[in-house]
């Protein structure tokens, strides 16, 4: 579906009833990497609505000229929210990589609203400068599968999956690499460059209802010591380094991300 938000085409899918889930996909790629994390996980649970859509300039959304910074790109996905869920409705936010820095600025502006969160790999410090970055590790490599990709798909994985086996580059080829190729590249460089206009995570109050935060070890991306900055932000929170990932922890280390976020689940009433 496409509805036209701050002058700006977005497309979405929504799948199921009852609670809404709102998905915060990563920046450069689109909502395929969120739903095929978390669709299994609701396989056998009733009483949420998923909602997934692509940030404006990626995936199958238009782009904005008029878009010029993070602030902008928040102001899209509230509006988008408003317009789906109006009248203060609940919801449960998602966010992964950019996401989850997204969905602490739509936190931050609508703690009230919000009943469960989880952050996936989020980005903490927005300059990549002032990041603590682990050294990259690569635990596992299928050399036969290394020696049959093709050096932009070898680039795409190098110091990037820690797990660099067949099962892993199937489904990074299958969520992420398509998407690639669809972002606008000057929205994309637009935003990278500017940081909110606010202090994100001051929040007036601690955030009280469930929480996961989900990191890699060895991601090299956003690294993960950063979340213990804002881990006192959230009352009722569980942060969970996992070993032998990176960046792409719910593929690396999918048997754990998955136990971690049904538990989540578990904890929201619906």
């Amino acid at each position: 579906m496409i509805q036209n938000i701050c002058d700006t085409d977005i497309s979405y899918e929504i799948i199921g009833q009852g609670l809404p889930v709102i998905n915060l996909h990563g920046y450069g790629i689109d909502h395929c990497s969120m739903k095929a994390s978390l669709e299994p996980l609701f396989a056998d649970r009733r009483g949420f609505q998923r909602i997934y859509f692509d940030l404006p300039g990626m995936g199958r959304s238009g782009t904005n000229p008029r878009i010029l910074s993070s602030d902008d790109m928040l102001e899209v996905v509230m509006q988008f929210i408003d317009y789906l869920l109006p009248g203060d409705q609940p919801f449960i936010l998602t966010g992964l990589s950019y996401g989850g820095y997204l969905a602490r600025g739509v936190l931050h502006k609508m703690d009230d609203r919000v009943k469960g969160l989880l952050l996936i790999c989020p980005v903490i410090g927005f300059r990549r400068s002032g990041r603590q970055l682990p050294s990259f590790r690569l635990w596992e490599r299928d050399e036969a599968l290394v020696s049959s990709l093709s050096p932009d798909e070898f680039a795409t994985i190098d110091q990037f999956l820690t797990i660099q086996t067949k099962p892993v580059w199937e489904r990074f080829k299958q969520e992420i690499n398509p998407s690639l190729a669809l972002p606008d590249p000057r929205l994309m460089e637009k935003i990278r460059d500017t940081e909110f206009s606010f202090e994100v995570d001051t929040l007036e109050s601690t955030f009280d209802n469930p929480a996961l935060i989900l990191l890699g070890r060895y991601d090299v991306a956003v690294g993960y010591k950063d979340a213990w900055n804002v881990y006192d932000n959230f009352s009722d929170a569980t942060l969970v380094v996992l070993g032998r990932s990176g960046h792409s922890l719910q593929m690396e280390q999918q048997t754990l991300f998955e136990t971690h976020v049904r538990a989540w689940l578990d904890q929201i009433k619906v």
